[in-house]
């Protein structure tokens, strides 16, 4: 029936929308002379001949007004408004439009009759404004109360009562035949508790947000606050699980380009996002500005974001150097689509180098000739399964790579060079990790004996990297489940691609040799909380809509990762970046024990592989180490 009646008001209205214009005139017409007529007798005039003179003024006022008042009010658009949708600024148009109008018919009778006093005219001017704004919001006012029935509607809450909260309150009570019935405000701000905004009160804070969902019978909420925190969002969205309610976010001011607000739902990008208070932007511009840089894993998902960074600070020239031919096609084809992001075009200072490092003569003549001010080395294999299946490859891709890049620029004589690292490097229990962790020696320990500034910087995983276990969750909830955890109680430090960047070259821009930087994660995540957070999002119902299976940890996974090695941390000037202790060894013995690594690499000889490493790194724990006593190896370099 709603339906219905909603049909039929909408079918009026546009058949008298033709009439519209000459109906909003033939009323002003009648309000402007029942203003007149009523102020005047509201007037107490001190001459007893007051209605002669009122018939004579009165011809001359009427015509006067409404000749004025129809030009003032058409250039103003009050007959073109569509008054369902009558606003605040709307509101402000009238009281501009009447004022003028009355301020010139003011002076024009003041100065044919002056005998007429100035509170008659105060009176028009209230009176008109009154009755030009009562016809020009009825209908709003009508709409609303016709409005679908609540009934069928949403009810919810609205987090926060500030600039954000008023915007959305404002689209959804315009929107009249839209899903939601706003119950009220929730603020954090005591002082707004019991005060009102567009009629709707403040019912508590989030302290009261159960009791709150529980009276009211709440379907959503709608988190309307700029910044709000990540951990903050966490917390709440686990709340609204326990209750069954759903979650979502609307836009910040910046990103509501019209009073029609898309809300949003919340992703895992905003239950995990910061705003590192210390991110010096000015810092990494100084860092990059006018520099020659060379990337290395260009192609790959952290060295796309240091080339999209590199080209936002303007750097002078950049070399994409990746191993995959089908990558830097992606990474040319973006920057080409893209170009108006950046202050020149990117593909006219860009080179894109189809590269193997393993093989070092290429990499050798590319550095010796081009000379780049600063190498970031962002190229490694990382799937810590797939690497625990292949380890020759991927001890050869990661160290032989980085020794052969590094060895490179210390040769053409590079200003600096940065290593990207990862928290598995700190007490390796996988192949991948035992990798990264002989890199970060093996620049540190070049670096004493070199001119380039060698450093490296530590962090966890990236949301979004391929092979990121995000995707993988995602797609199973696409597919009805079950989402795949190893184990419950495994946890891992999470941060965005873009913020990970960014602290990286910051971190860079300190170091002046040896050190390995590590970035503030943050608080470490446990990933079935994750995957329960990100099946609610969806809208689904975790372990009843669609279940969670615990498969069992991988070959070389740990519960958690760390971040330090029994390094004694340094603080730097930014609290999200410290410095960890150098490992010292020996330059000789250092390159005996990789070449350890080597040989065995050479041999495909296994237990060989893995004790060669544990030689380099005592902390080295790997699964298979146990099966294998060094006296039951055979010694490659005798034999």
């Amino acid at each position: 029936m709603p339906n219905e009646f909603e049909a039929l008001k909408n079918k009026i209205l546009l058949k008298l929308l033709p009439f519209r214009k000459p109906l909003l005139i033939s009323i002003d017409l009648i309000t402007t002379a029942f203003a007149w007529w009523l102020s005047w007798n509201l007037t107490t005039l001190p001459d007893n001949n007051s209605w002669l003179l009122f018939a004579k003024t009165s011809l001359v006022a009427l015509a006067l007004t409404y000749g004025v008042q129809l030009l003032i009010f058409k250039y103003a658009g009050l007959y073109r408004a569509l008054l369902s949708y009558a606003s605040f600024r709307f509101g402000i148009t009238i009281l501009k439009a009447v004022t003028l109008t009355n301020f010139l018919i003011c002076l024009g009778l003041k100065i044919i009759f002056p005998e007429l006093p100035w509170r008659l005219f105060l009176i028009n001017w209230l009176l008109t404004l009154s009755l030009t704004g009562f016809t020009r919001y009825l209908p709003r006012f009508f709409a609303e109360l016709t409005q679908k029935d609540k009934g069928s509607k949403k009810k919810v809450l609205i987090y926060g009562a500030g600039d954000v909260g008023d915007a959305v309150a404002r689209s959804i009570l315009k929107d009249k035949i839209g899903i939601y019935q706003i119950i009220g405000f929730i603020d954090d701000n005591q002082r707004k508790i019991g005060l009102k905004v567009h009629n709707l009160p403040i019912l508590g804070s989030k302290e009261n947000l159960g009791g709150l969902i529980q009276k009211y019978k709440i379907d959503e909420i709608i988190v309307s606050m700029s910044n709000y925190p990540a951990e903050s969002l966490r917390t709440l969205v686990k709340e609204c699980r326990t209750y069954h309610v759903f979650c979502r976010m609307a836009p910040t001011l910046p990103g509501m380009i019209s009073e029609n607000i898309s809300l949003k739902n919340i992703d895992v990008t905003d239950l995990l996002k910061r705003n590192p208070e210390d991110l010096d932007e000015k810092q990494i511009e100084k860092f990059i500005t006018g520099k020659k840089v060379l990337i290395s894993g260009a192609a790959g998902s952290i060295g796309s974001e240091l080339v999209r960074q590199c080209l936002q600070y303007k750097a002078a020239f950049l070399f994409l150097v990746d191993i995959s031919e089908y990558g830097l096609y992606n990474l040319r084809e973006e920057l080409m689509n893209s170009s108006s992001k950046y202050h020149t075009d990117p593909l006219g200072i860009t080179r894109f180098i189809l590269l193997d490092l393993c093989d070092k003569e290429p990499i050798d003549h590319l550095i010796a000739k081009e000379k780049p001010d600063l190498i970031l080395h962002a190229a490694a294999y990382k799937h810590v399964p797939m690497m625990e299946a292949n380890p020759f490859t991927g001890v050869s891709n990661n160290v032989v790579g980085t020794m052969n890049i590094a060895t490179s620029a210390h040769e053409a004589g590079v200003e600096k060079f940065v290593l990207i690292s990862t928290d598995k490097a700190v007490r390796p229990t996988n192949i991948m990790g035992a990798t990264k962790r002989i890199c970060e020696l093996f620049i540190q320990n070049l670096n004493l004996t070199s001119k380039t500034e060698y450093i490296a910087v530590r962090f966890g995983n990236v949301l979004g990297s391929s092979g990121s276990v995000i995707p993988k969750f995602l797609s199973q909830i696409a597919e009805g489940g079950p989402v795949t955890v190893t184990h419950p109680d495994v946890v891992r430090y999470f941060m965005l691609i873009q913020e990970a960047v960014e602290l990286t070259l910051q971190a860079a821009s300190l170091g002046h040799g040896g050190e390995i930087f590590i970035l503030n994660m943050g608080k470490p995540v446990k990933i079935k909380e994750m995957a329960e957070d990100l099946i609610f999002l969806a809208g689904k119902e975790p372990y009843k809509d669609i279940d969670i299976q615990f498969t069992g940890l991988r070959p070389g996974e740990k519960l958690y990762e760390e971040l330090l090695l029994d390094e004694a941390e340094k603080k730097t000037q930014y609290e999200n970046i410290t410095i960890g202790k150098m490992t010292f060894i020996d330059w000789a013995t250092l390159n005996n024990k990789i070449d350890d690594i080597l040989l065995a690499i050479k041999y495909r000889d296994y237990p060989q592989l893995l004790l060669a490493i544990q030689s380099i790194m005592p902390e080295f724990q790997h699964l298979d180490l146990p099966q294998f006593q060094p006296d039951n190896v055979i010694n490659l370099r005798k034999a």
